[in-house]
């Protein structure tokens, strides 16, 4: 009884203790005292060996987690935007397919997630977007800053100079509003729970303050809830739109449009990639971080 309580860290009465509960609960001696010791009774022997199984798995769940990505077939859940989804997963995918066939993504819109609850309760393993405060449990990795761009269609009669403020006051905007709680009006930052989240791209408040300064006002001719959406409407319209330069580049041709860098200062968008700081340090959403880092450096 001594040697076992050394062996579980616990002191030979605790063991007696604990043996003696377990003859009432099982109506059996389990051990008898014989002339050279303690031997089991038939009983005990009968539930060595599944009880050995049962605290072999408990060990094994209770060990530090492994993750072997050639074998695994997780989901992973994701929120982002379309644009994100477009430009960014197919070259995640591409990889993930190489090193981890059998794992999936589930990508979903984040435009009207609550992304703090999700991340939380660890329904969601990343999110991809634009934030500003983010709550302490929470970690942030930046990715590649996103350029932005003008865009207009070819025959635009604007399109032949180049893009001032005027221009940007004259001619209605489409507006890419990413929640459908959100209203047009709202700030291009807002605050869900302690985490700041980006929900108008073109940060219009600013756009706004530079074009009252000159004695201008911008008009918003459409607000969409998809960046992809964009281009489709500027091309068949007058509106000019603020997008992605790869959205703008990869659908040059397609929609004839015409490409213009900001005529005031404006600093790429930053991107970040979020995680909960105890759900994103498990090996295999560690894994899918470097994935993600690695292929928006790239």
């Amino acid at each position: 009884m001594t040697r076992a309580g050394e062996r579980l860290g616990l002191s030979q009465s605790a063991v007696s203790h604990a043996l003696a509960k377990l003859r009432l609960l099982l109506s059996d001696e389990l051990f008898v005292r014989g002339p050279d010791g303690m031997h089991p009774t038939p009983r005990a022997m009968e539930l060595a060996d599944p009880l050995r199984s049962a605290l072999a798995q408990i060990s094994t769940a209770l060990s530090a987690p492994r993750f072997d990505p050639a074998t695994s077939d997780m989901t992973f859940v994701v929120a982002t935007s379309d644009y994100y989804i477009g430009a960014l997963f197919p070259k995640v995918m591409a990889r993930i397919r190489r090193e981890a066939p059998r794992i999936r993504l589930w990508l979903r819109m984040f435009n009207d997630i609550n992304l703090v609850e999700e991340l939380d309760r660890g329904t969601l393993h990343l999110v991809v977007g634009a934030f500003g405060r983010i709550p302490g449990r929470f970690r942030r990795e930046t990715l590649a800053p996103v350029e932005m761009v003008w865009i207009m269609r070819r025959d635009h009669p604007a399109a032949g100079s180049p893009l001032t403020l005027e221009t940007l006051g004259h001619w209605p905007h489409v507006d890419i509003l990413l929640s459908g709680r959100a209203t047009p009006e709202a700030p291009g930052m807002q605050d869900q729970e302690g985490l700041e989240r980006s929900f108008v791209t073109s940060n219009p408040t600013h756009l706004e303050a530079l074009l009252r300064e000159a004695g201008l006002t911008r008009q918003v001719g459409a607000t969409v809830p998809l960046i992809l959406a964009v281009p489709p409407l500027v091309a068949a319209s007058d509106m000019v739109a603020m997008v992605p330069r790869e959205v703008a580049e990869t659908h040059r041709d397609s929609y004839g449009l015409a490409i213009f860098d900001s005529p005031y200062a404006r600093p790429p968008t930053q991107i970040d990639m979020l995680s909960h700081n105890s759900h994103g340090a498990h090996p295999a959403v560690l894994w899918l971080r470097r994935i993600l880092d690695e292929v928006g450096r790239a």
